[in-house]
């Protein structure tokens, strides 16, 4: 490389580096004794239903993009962090398979549309599968019955909301950024992702929760991209902490 090119792409980097971290220490003046409350409801919104570790449950699940609308029963079993078992069912006839175990993840058809096949990811984007681009550690954390709340470093009420019904939650290097909605009875009833752009990637919005035991659990979801592609989610069994062996993660040679 020759110096000329040197400095010319070092300036760029310097520039593109400047740009960067503008756009993530760009923060409105607040009102510091509110932003504690606001990081006070964010660590709790963060560790709702922590003690939830693993599941089991079953639920409808409706994917609508602009030209499918589908509908089908899934069940699954979830131990947190990153593995999962989900089968997708119609007419309690199993059709697909999907197994993540935070090292790969395998795809089964049970009724021959593809051959089993698996490839090494430690948290898969699944907007190929799901139509919505969410990765498989949020989808873990939704049916844990916990929130998708992502790691941040700063937390604060929205300026323009002055119901003080909105938190921003922003993680300085990435510049991703949650909008944490609440409703009148202290309730998150919808959180919002957007990019360092400031672009929508997915909005969870929770209709409503119920109780399992003492446990208060999203029930009804709907997760929408900024495509206005939806997936929907009504639990209809949820079981918390059950005891789940490990071969649970691991397909027999006939995929069960």
């Amino acid at each position: 490389m020759s110096r000329k090119n040197f400095f010319t792409n070092l300036c760029f980097i310097v520039c593109l580096i400047s740009i960067l971290q503008g756009c993530a220490s760009h923060r409105p003046d607040t009102n510091p004794m509110l932003d504690k409350q606001a990081l006070h409801l964010s660590k709790q919104a963060e560790s709702f239903n922590e003690h939830i570790t693993a599941c089991k449950g079953t639920a409808w699940a409706t994917l609508e993009t602009g030209t499918k609308h589908e509908k089908f029963k899934i069940a699954w079993a979830v131990v947190f962090p990153d593995k999962i078992r989900i089968t997708f069912l119609i007419s309690a006839n199993p059709i697909e398979t999907i197994i993540a175990t935070g090292k790969k993840i395998t795809f089964i058809s049970h009724g021959g549309q593809h051959s089993r096949h698996s490839y090494r990811s430690k948290d898969p984007d699944m907007e190929k599968y799901i139509h919505v681009p969410i990765k498989m550690s949020e989808m873990i954390l939704i049916l844990l019955g916990r929130f998708p709340v992502k790691e941040f470093d700063d937390a604060y009420f929205a300026p323009w909301d002055h119901s003080l019904s909105t938190i921003v939650l922003k993680q300085k290097w990435s510049g991703t950024k949650q909008h944490l909605h609440y409703t009148d009875k202290k309730n998150i009833d919808s959180i919002r992702l957007e990019d360092y752009t400031g672009q929508l990637v997915y909005k969870t919005m929770i209709r409503e929760y119920k109780k399992y035991g003492t446990d208060n659990i999203p029930e009804t979801l709907e997760i929408k991209d900024n495509n206005n592609r939806k997936l929907i989610l009504e639990i209809t069994n949820f079981i918390a902490n059950p005891p789940i062996k490990e071969s649970i993660f691991e397909l027999t040679e006939d995929g069960s």
